[in-house]
């Protein structure tokens, strides 16, 4: 983690110039990245600037420090204050309270007490991020674990489904087959079907039932008890010459020569 931003509001000159040079702010890991004489100043440079801490007068022209702390809180910023005061009022310091100060320190400053309050923040600030970094990855882990959880689930399920349409399509090969009639057995739509398929087999639904058919075809000619004609009503295709066709395509032979070459095995 880099140095810290600071941010010093303040109307008194002297004040900003003795928190400017009399502290080693390097040394104590913070960037002095800003100053302003009041609080409408402040809070342009706090809404520029980003600082992790802002110290500031209670005490200043056109926005004092409690409106300059609310008006913080409004744009959003979640700065950490410290509160210089020539006042040691309570009401100051609850007013403080109210709007998120972190430290109410009475003037005259004490560079000593004043350092330990700055820094203290500073260690709150880091373990703050620490926690939130933590929790962000954590939070990162537990959807990765989830979304792993889903996929598989999601695999599961799909693979479950391209079983049962192969079964189906197994069974029933020898029937008026179609992408749409196998997806109405199931219940899911023809087009999640031919994508589900195609994507945990490698091929479409329609050239599955082709490959069924073909396979209980040959079956059925090395048999010798079918001539093509009734072989190709028996695997559901009803013209003879597009079996032929289909068959030479996936075998390349015809089925005449398919039989011949059976007899010869």
């Amino acid at each position: 983690m880099g140095k810290l931003k600071i941010l010093i509001v303040d109307d008194e000159y002297l004040v900003r110039y003795g928190l400017r040079t009399t502290i080693d702010w390097p040394r104590y890991g913070f960037e002095l990245v800003g100053e302003a004489e009041d609080g409408e100043t402040g809070l342009e440079m706090a809404v520029k600037l980003n600082p992790d801490i802002i110290i500031t007068d209670m005490s200043m022209p056109f926005l004092d420090g409690l409106g300059f702390m609310e008006r913080l809180r409004l744009n959003g910023i979640g700065a950490k204050i410290v509160v210089l005061s020539g006042y040691d009022d309570f009401q100051y310091a609850k007013g403080a309270i109210t709007f998120g100060a972190s430290e109410y320190i009475v003037k005259p400053i004490e560079n000593d007490k004043f350092i330990a309050a700055v820094t203290k923040i500073a260690d709150t600030i880091r373990k703050e991020r620490l926690s939130e970094q933590i929790g962000k990855q954590k939070l990162i882990g537990d959807l990765v674990a989830l979304l792993k959880k889903l996929r598989n689930r999601k695999t599961a399920g799909t693979v479950k489904v391209v079983e049962a349409a192969s079964r189906y399509i197994e069974m029933n090969y020898d029937s008026d087959l179609s992408v749409k009639r196998i997806a109405d057995h199931l219940f899911i739509s023809p087009s999640y079907l031919m994508h589900i398929f195609k994507e945990n087999t490698s091929r479409t639904v329609n050239d599955y039932i082709t490959e069924c058919r073909i396979e209980k075809a040959k079956e059925l000619l090395r048999t010798g008890n079918y001539k093509t004609y009734e072989v190709c009503e028996r695997v559901g295709i009803g013209d003879p010459r597009y079996f032929s066709q289909l068959f030479k395509r996936y075998t390349n032979m015809t089925p005449r020569e398919y039989v011949k070459s059976c007899m010869y095995d």
